[in-house]
């Protein structure tokens, strides 16, 4: 329970800070910017076993191995900067729900919450644009099991689309409000997942 208050209050302080984070320049070449996101992630398979399990073959402890079916749902928070418009680079949150879900068990989920660097790539200057990115930090297993509260690489790579929505900002002197969909590949707690996530920057 501490640590979910801890998430929640960290949470909060990075949605704060979004109010403080004021700029007026008319073409500025470093910008603060916010993303808020989430999303569903699809488990397609997962590596390793349990230290108790005799046929571990997981030694050094990097993580624990969800179950099969074990889906997720997350939310990610990140502040960062716009570097030139077009780069991003940020610090963010994650929280994930997971739980098997072929049957639906929600009796028997798991908490993970991540700390991560988020960069991506978003050229500016249409209603549409592409974007590709990257993910990299760890992650923390907040219910108990077979290692204790464990830590893990936390690696994503992924690619989306922004779609700039206010018609009337669009000369892009900065980089207005849009809404993204972006869908990758994540590997965290020795489980990969293809992550499909809805997102806002502002």
């Amino acid at each position: 329970m501490k640590s979910i208050k801890v998430i929640l209050f960290s949470f909060l302080l990075l949605a704060a800070t979004t109010a403080s984070a004021q700029y007026t320049q008319d073409n500025p070449k470093v910008e603060y910017m916010f993303k808020l996101e989430a999303g569903f992630l699809h488990n397609v398979g997962n590596y390793g076993s349990p230290k108790n399990d005799p046929s571990s073959t997981n030694t050094k402890e990097t993580g624990y191995n969800l179950n099969a079916w074990e889906e997720a749902m997350g939310l990610n928070i990140i502040n960062g900067i716009n570097i030139s418009q077009d780069f991003f680079l940020g610090l963010g949150l994650g929280y994930d729900f997971c739980a098997p879900m072929r049957p639906v068990h929600l009796d028997k989920s798991s908490h993970m919450a991540n700390v991560f660097i988020d960069m991506d790539f978003r050229p500016v200057g249409d209603t549409w644009a592409p974007m590709v990115g990257a993910r990299l930090g760890g992650s923390m297993l907040l219910n108990p099991n077979n290692y204790g509260t464990t830590m893990s690489p936390y690696i994503e790579l992924y690619g989306g689309l922004n779609w700039f929505y206010d018609h009337a900002l669009q000369q892009m002197n900065r980089n207005y409000h849009s809404l993204y969909v972006e869908a990758g590949v994540l590997f965290v707690q020795q489980t990969v997942f293809i992550p499909i996530r809805v997102g806002w920057r502002l």
